[in-house]
Protein backbone atom coordinates (compact mmCIF):
# COMPACT_ATOMS: atom_id res chain seq x y z
CA UNK A 1 0.00 0.00 0.00
CA UNK A 2 1.47 3.02 -0.56
CA UNK A 3 1.83 6.43 2.07
CA UNK A 4 -0.84 8.49 0.18
CA UNK A 5 -3.40 6.07 0.38
CA UNK A 6 -2.85 5.67 4.23
CA UNK A 7 -3.23 9.33 4.74
CA UNK A 8 -6.41 9.49 2.64
CA UNK A 9 -8.11 6.54 4.57
CA UNK A 10 -6.71 8.24 7.81
CA UNK A 11 -8.23 11.01 7.25
CA UNK A 12 -11.70 9.44 5.95
CA UNK A 13 -11.53 7.26 9.37
CA UNK A 14 -11.08 10.36 11.51
CA UNK A 15 -13.43 12.38 9.41
CA UNK A 16 -16.35 9.71 10.28
CA UNK A 17 -15.55 9.48 13.79
CA UNK A 18 -15.57 13.09 14.20
CA UNK A 19 -18.98 13.51 12.66
CA UNK A 20 -20.29 10.43 15.23
CA UNK A 21 -19.23 12.30 17.19
CA UNK A 22 -20.90 15.40 17.03
CA UNK A 23 -24.40 13.71 16.02
CA UNK A 24 -24.45 11.88 19.43
CA UNK A 25 -23.74 15.30 21.04
CA UNK A 26 -26.33 16.95 19.41
CA UNK A 27 -28.85 13.98 19.92
CA UNK A 28 -27.70 14.11 23.67
CA UNK A 29 -28.35 17.82 24.23
CA UNK A 30 -31.51 18.12 22.07
CA UNK A 31 -33.12 15.11 23.82
CA UNK A 32 -32.21 17.02 27.78
CA UNK A 33 -33.69 20.13 26.11
CA UNK A 34 -36.73 17.89 25.49
CA UNK A 35 -36.71 16.13 28.67
CA UNK A 36 -36.00 19.34 30.91
CA UNK A 37 -39.34 21.19 28.82
CA UNK A 38 -41.50 18.22 29.38
CA UNK A 39 -40.60 18.27 33.05
CA UNK A 40 -41.32 22.25 33.48
CA UNK A 41 -44.30 21.92 31.14
CA UNK A 42 -45.52 18.73 33.86
CA UNK A 43 -44.47 20.36 37.11
CA UNK A 44 -46.89 23.49 36.32
CA UNK A 45 -49.28 22.55 38.69
CA UNK A 46 -49.90 19.32 37.44
CA UNK A 47 -52.11 19.92 34.51
CA UNK A 48 -51.22 20.64 30.49
CA UNK A 49 -50.33 23.57 28.79
CA UNK A 50 -53.85 25.13 27.59
CA UNK A 51 -55.59 23.49 24.54
CA UNK A 52 -54.60 20.16 25.49
CA UNK A 53 -56.01 17.18 27.19
CA UNK A 54 -54.50 14.92 29.60
CA UNK A 55 -54.95 11.62 27.33
CA UNK A 56 -53.67 11.75 23.44
CA UNK A 57 -56.44 10.85 20.95
CA UNK A 58 -59.76 12.12 20.44
CA UNK A 59 -62.41 12.92 23.49
CA UNK A 60 -64.65 9.51 24.25
CA UNK A 61 -68.11 10.83 23.15
CA UNK A 62 -71.31 10.26 25.56
CA UNK A 63 -73.59 7.27 24.40
CA UNK A 64 -76.87 7.64 24.81
CA UNK A 65 -79.79 4.97 24.45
Amino acid sequence: MSIAFDVVFGLFVVTILALAFLAIRWATRRDRLARARQAELRGTAGEPPSGTSMAPGPTPKEHTL
